[in-house]
Formats: C-alpha cells, structure tokens, sequence
C-alpha cells in the first residue's frame, strides 16, 4: 500500500497578527529615518562674495587672493617634505634589503661550498680514513651477487698494514638475491682468505616512535615484521663481536666500510634493531662518519662510501662509482655486455634487442616512460636499470674463480694476525644456520654474471686529471726555453718577414697577371685541358642544374 503524502503546514495567519506585524515594521523604519535625520551632514552655505556696495572691493579681493596663493605653496611645501620622508624610508629599507641580501648571499656560498665540500672526494677519503684510524674492528661489507666486485685491495692492504692490532672481517650482505649453493661456494673460497659472516639485513625497520609503542596491543600486529623483512646473520655478527670484545677491558669500536649500495647503514641498523642511519637507493647518501651504540661493549661507526677509481673497467664504474649518471649509456651497455640476453630479456619482458641503446628504448616504452611527444625517456630507462643492479630488484650472481689462490695484497702472516682471537667453528655452525634458515630465489629467474675482479679504490686523493698534467709540462717546457733561444727565433721570424715584402715589392699584381697569361698561352692545347681531378669540380654553362 502506498505511503500517503504528509501535507505541508499552512502559511496562512489571522489579520491581527498581520496588521501588528506590518505596525511593528512602520515604526521601526520612521526611528531609522530619524536617527539619519540627526547624523545626516547639512550641505555648506554658498558664499555670496563682497556685493559692490562695500567699501575697499578691490583690495579686499587682492588680500583674499594672496591668502590663497600662500596657503597652496605651504601646502607644497608640505607635500614635498613628505615626499621627502618617504624617499629616505624607502633608501633605509633599500639598504636593510641590500645587507640581508649579501648576508643570505654569503651563507649560500658557504652552504654550497659545505656541500661541495661534503660530496668531494677529500671529504669522502678524509672520513674513511678516519674510521680506519679509529677502529679496532673493520667489517668490509660485500654484495652477495658480485663479492670480488666489492672487495676494495688498497683498503685491505692498508689495514694489513697495522701488524694485527686491527681486524679485518668480511659480511657478506643480501645472500636472499642468490641462490643456496652460490652462497656456499663463495663462503668457502672467502673464508680461505679472511673470516666472512653469511648476512641478510632487515628491509623494514622499526621508527623510535614506533618502538615506544610496541607493547601496545594495538600495534603489536603492525609490528610484526613479515619473514622477507627479518634480519638473519646478527646474532652470529653480535657474538663474533661480542668475543673479541671480552679480550679487551675498554669498548671496542667497529667500522663499516665498503662500496656505496653494499648495505653499510643497514647492517647498522638491523644490529641495532632501530633506523638510526639514513637509508636509502641514493649513492653516497652517508656522508660523515656515524657513532651507533650497539650495547655497552660495542660502538658502530658508519663511514661514507669507497670512491672507485677511475682507472678502473666500465663495469666497475657502473656499478660502485658515486659518479655514475656522467655516461648513464657506457654503464648500461657494460652491464649487458657481462649478462646473458635471453635472460635480461626474460626478466624485463622484453623482445629482442640489437644495443644498448634499442633495449633502454623498449624499456621506456614498457614502463611507461615517454616525453614530450610520445618519444621515449632513454635517459630515465638507464637510470631505472641502474637502480635495479645496485638495489635490491634484480637477483644476479657471480661464480667464485675455481683455482683459489690467495689474494696478491694479502700475505699468509697478514690473514693469521687477522684470524686472532675469534671462534671461527662457532662462526661455521652459524653461517651454515643461516644459510639453512634463508629463503633463496629460483635459479630460472636469477640472472648469471661475470664478475670483472677487484675494484680499485681511492684513499688518498692526490691524482690529477691528465689535461691539468699536460697543462703543467708545457708550461715548464716553456720557461726551460733560454734567452738566447728566443733571440734567434725573433731574428728568424725578421728575416722571413723582410724577405717577403721584397718578393711582393719587386713585382707588381698587373705584372704577375700578364706574365701568367703569357706562360699559359704558350702552353699546348693538351695541357691546357683539365686534369681529371678537376673534372669533377668544373661547372658547365649547357646544362641546367635545378
């Protein structure tokens, strides 16, 4: 049955009420129209002017007129004394601008030349030595896919040199990117060489703030870090540490060193279960040296990263230089150069390619990635791919050499001092737990690598660009030049020059034409001809060139 519809109330009311109503409002409008009355401005009385009959008309007027013309120049006056004021007012705040500028000019110069300063290689060389100097452990951190690649010569030697008084340990971080039995593999051949713990650090730390609130029920579920975001390798590193650590009655302070996007300020992190070092996919984003307190007995240090240097191969450069975007082209075509292309092609979905070039274009079409007129963004594409090798998306690995010999800037007394005072059957049973616990990758979907070795590094910077060297021999080639040198070749250049304005004086253009007409008429009609090399640049008048 249908809902009847509810009637609206009438508006309708009795002729009392209205004619009170319409009162009420008449006599509120005649108190609006007094009030006005008596605050309304009554309109000034004409001045009727000196009437003819008065006595004096003329100087009366002449008097008035002078008033008047003394009264508009004070009030010029007054106009350009305020004018005046407004003059120096502005000048005032002008030069309070003009001072706030250069005082903001200056603090930019010092901001830019701190940051220049920061990012230069000194700074980057400076720090790294300092947490070398520092330390008494230093764990040389190592990607899991290319651990050759990583391993920095000149820094080792450099702490082989302190006659055992400091450790040198290797971690091998992101061992979830390779498969099981390349981990084992490459265990084995590091530990040969110095002792290396099996790491995976945590993807998803936990904020300050965060923490604070973790024994509340409300949070605890967000809390819980999934099994691809746990840190596996900290015990085994905190134990290692931690052992080393009751031999000596002080704390012992530990360095964190490596190539940039090796997972230096993570390890930090995941040791100490907060994000206490920025974190991040940018290259070099550390760029002072970091105290993290572990506990009581153990003091982190994070250190910038290793500058590669530039001698080294463009693969190298590619991978482990802070100053990759320079040839973003070189080091994509390094990188595919060392990989297969069916696989490459297999892990970005893409047909097949004939360069670097054609690949970074597909990808750009692929991800989406298109200027200004559909044309594709090349220059994006190379920086996505790089990102992806030296992050953690794309899961590669290298083999270890087969013939293991020991590294040429290690020495057999050098890697014993090392081995001093740590529990390495310990250290074995909980690298072969950590390797059981892990999850690894499919073996289909991992991508095989040549490694290209070693990566020479830059401790101290000293080098000097070539064209600076070149600059530098010439001019000291320049001032071993003697007096007498110069002498003789302004005297030659005198001599050349005279000699030429007595050829020009002795023969006159006009002579010069007719002698060449002369020669040429005497000549034979078969020399006359062109040469055939000339054929091909004479003009001929009969045909039309359109």
């Amino acid at each position: 049955m249908k809902r009847p519809k509810l009637k609206k109330a009438s508006k309708r009311m009795t002729c009392h009420k209205r004619y009170k109503i319409q009162k009420k409002v008449r006599e509120h409008n005649r108190k609006l129209r007094k009030e006005a009355k008596k605050h309304r401005h009554k309109k000034p009385k004409k001045d009727p002017g000196v009437p003819n009959a008065a006595p004096f008309k003329e100087e009366v007027l002449r008097e008035a007129e002078q008033r008047k013309q003394q009264r508009e120049e004070l009030k010029q006056k007054q106009k350009l004394a305020r004018q005046k004021e407004l003059e120096k007012k502005r000048n005032q705040q002008a030069n309070k601008k003009d001072a706030s500028d250069e005082k903001s000019t200056t603090k930019q110069k010092t901001k830019s030349k701190q940051q220049v300063e920061k990012n230069s290689k000194t700074s980057f060389c400076g720090e790294l030595k300092k947490v070398i100097e520092a330390s008494d452990v230093i764990l040389e951190i190592l990607d899991a896919r290319d651990p050759l690649g990583c391993r920095c010569p000149q820094v080792e030697q450099l702490v082989a040199q302190s006659d055992g008084r400091k450790k040198l340990l290797l971690v091998l971080n992101k061992i979830d990117l390779i498969p099981k039995e390349n981990l084992e593999n490459w265990l084995s051949y590091l530990n040969k060489d110095l002792p290396t713990i099996a790491f995976k650090s945590a993807m998803q730390i936990k904020d300050k703030t965060v923490q604070e609130k973790k024994n509340t029920k409300k949070h605890s579920a967000y809390l819980e870090l999934s099994r691809a975001n746990k840190c596996f390798g900290s015990q085994c590193l905190l134990k290692l540490l931690q052992g080393y650590g009751m031999t000596k009655d002080n704390v012992i302070q530990v360095g964190v060193i490596g190539f940039p996007n090796v997972g230096k300020s993570s390890i930090i992190n995941s040791l100490k279960e907060v994000r206490a070092c920025n974190v991040g996919p940018q290259r070099g984003l550390t760029k002072c040296v970091q105290a993290v307190h572990i506990d009581k007995h153990i003091k982190m240090l994070d250190s910038p990263c290793i500058i590669a240097a530039p001698s080294c191969s463009a693969l190298a450069l590619a991978l482990r230089s802070v100053t990759h975007a320079e040839n973003l082209l070189d080091s994509v075509d390094a990188i595919l150069k060392h990989c297969r292309k069916q696989q490459v092609m297999l892990h970005y979905n893409i047909p097949d390619y004939r360069n670097s070039l054609e690949f970074l274009t597909l990808l750009a079409r692929k991800r989406g990635m298109l200027k200004k007129g559909g044309l594709p963004d090349t220059e994006g594409a190379a920086k996505l791919l790089l990102c992806d090798w030296t992050g953690a998306r794309v899961s590669y690995y290298s083999r270890p050499p087969e013939p293991w010999n020991l590294s040429p800037h290690l020495s057999k007394e050098g890697v014993a001092a090392a081995q001093e005072g740590f529990n390495f059957q310990e250290l074995e049973e909980d690298n072969q737990n950590t390797v059981k616990v892990n999850k690894y990758p499919n073996q289909a979907s991992t991508i095989v690598f040549q490694s290209p070795g070693f990566t020479d590094g830059i401790i101290e910077d000293n080098e000097q660009p070539e064209e600076a060297l070149e600059l530098e021999n010439m001019e000291e080639n320049d001032e071993e030049l003697t007096e007498e040198e110069i002498e003789d070749d302004e005297s030659d250049l005198e001599d050349a020059e005279e000699e030429s304005d007595r050829i020009m004086s002795s023969q006159a253009p006009s002579e010069e034409l007719k002698a060449t007409n002369a020669n040429w008429d005497k000549l034979p009609t078969d020399d006359k001809q062109p040469k055939s090399g000339d054929l091909d640049d004479a003009y001929d008048f009969n045909t039309d060139y359109m």
